[in-house]
C-alpha cells in the first residue's frame, strides 16, 4: 500500500530522518516501532518519530513527524522516494516514478 511519495532532505543523509505527513504518520503508526525500513536489498530497524515545533510562530504549535532508520541514511537528498506499506510490517523506500 502506497503510504506516501516524499522528497528526500538534505538533513536525511546526516540524521536518518526522514520526514513524512501527518496522513502518512496516520497509515504507520499502528505498526508502532516494529517496522524493518528497506531500500533496496538492504533493510534496518525503523521507527515513527516526533518532534514538537514553533516554526509557524509561537502561536501556533504542531507536530513534525519522521520515519528514522539508519538506512535512510543512503538516500540522496533532493531525490523523490515513495513510501509503500508491506505486509510483513515492512516499509519499502524506492525511487519515484517522476
Amino acid at each position: 500500500m502506497l503510504v506516501e511519495r516524499r522528497t528526500v532532505s538534505r538533513k536525511t543523509p546526516v540524521d536518518g530522518r526522514l520526514e513524512i505527513t501527518s496522513v502518512g504518520a496516520a497509515r504507520i503508526g499502528g505498526l508502532g516501532d516494529g517496522f524493518e525500513i528497506a531500500i533496496g536489498d538492504d533493510s534496518a530497524p525503523g521507527r515513527l518519530g516526533t518532534m514538537e515545533c514553533t516554526c509557524r510562530g509561537l502561536e501556533r504549535p504542531h507536530i513534525h513527524y519522521f520515519l528514522e532508520s539508519s538506512a535512510l541514511k543512503q538516500l540522496e537528498p533532493g531525490s523523490q522516494v515513495e513510501l509503500d506499506l508491506e505486509a510483513t510490517n515492512r516499509i519499502r523506500v524506492s525511487p519515484a516514478d517522476v
